[in-house]
């Protein structure tokens, strides 16, 4: 083979791998697809987020200033379709993310499935989110929630409230039916029942802050670990009834049969209700 055909095969090889680089560039851009939406809600009243969807990453967050509220939703458009719509008469956003019936735990690649909301600063928002299999982050620094129901059924979901809220919620419902429940800064959410159900899991209630009302929490986990933090010197009531869960208590605290409280609390005079029930597992309420 002279130098000219070693030199022409030489070329021809590295035109074929560009091309072939190329191509797949193209197809990975061609199924990477995003969705945007923006949207001014009537600060008069509450606004809806509502979500439904099968399975993504999730996150929810309060701007630090204006009045707009943005979202984008990323994902694979070979495996996801999606929805992003703003009603403004009814001043409500809806998400919707749909996998089409394919399996999320195939043996594939992770398939991008991204969706962020951010709303505007301190806005009352009625958050009603559905999703059958994901991850969702709650970040409520710039929240204001005016209701709260999530529904989980498998994955995990982290929220925190690091500084008070202002709307007072008669009823927020979150259910994690199967994985991780971490909630923070409860203490600064002003509610009046917070319902919690799951069936295999970890729950991670947390409730300091600043927010002084009496507050009923009902925890319902068939399998696993809840732990529950309440700030020293609360007084809390708690209605314990486990299968054959372990039980550990502050140092301390009154026990009788199924009722546990602080010292020098009487029936009824609690800050903080906790009716808890626990299967297998463990139960474990501490102080901080």
């Amino acid at each position: 083979m002279t130098d000219t055909q070693r030199q022409t095969l030489k070329v021809m090889a590295v035109t074929l791998l560009l091309l072939l680089v190329a191509s797949s560039l193209l197809f990975a851009a061609q199924q990477e697809q995003e969705l945007t939406k923006t949207f001014i809600p009537d600060a008069s009243r509450p606004m809806t987020a509502r979500i439904r969807g099968d399975a993504a990453e999730i996150t929810i967050k309060g701007l630090p200033h204006g009045r707009e509220g943005r979202a984008r939703y990323r994902y694979d458009g070979e495996k996801f379709s999606g929805l992003l719509e703003w009603d403004a008469e009814r001043n409500l956003f809806e998400a919707e993310v749909d996998m089409g019936g394919l399996d999320w735990d195939s043996d594939d690649d992770h398939h991008q499935s991204e969706l962020e909301i951010l709303l505007p600063p301190r806005a009352p928002v009625d958050l009603d989110l559905d999703l059958k299999f994901g991850v969702v982050e709650l970040d409520g620094e710039e929240l204001d929630l005016s209701g709260c129901a999530i529904d989980l059924w498998a994955g995990e979901l982290n929220a925190d409230f690091p500084v008070p809220l202002t709307n007072v919620m008669q009823r927020m419902t979150i259910d994690v039916k199967m994985g991780e429940l971490n909630v923070r800064g409860l203490g600064n959410v002003p509610f009046d029942v917070l319902d919690m159900n799951g069936f295999a899991g970890t729950t991670l209630l947390d409730f300091s802050g600043s927010v002084a009302m009496r507050r009923e929490v009902r925890v319902d986990l068939e399998m696993g670990e809840i732990e529950i933090i309440v700030p020293a010197g609360m007084k809390v009531e708690a209605r314990i009834a486990k299968f054959i869960a372990e039980l550990d208590l502050p140092s301390g605290w009154r026990r009788d049969g199924r009722y546990a409280s602080t010292p020098d609390t009487r029936r009824g005079d609690g800050e903080l209700y906790l009716d808890i029930r626990g299967g297998l597992g463990t139960i474990t309420i501490r102080e901080r």
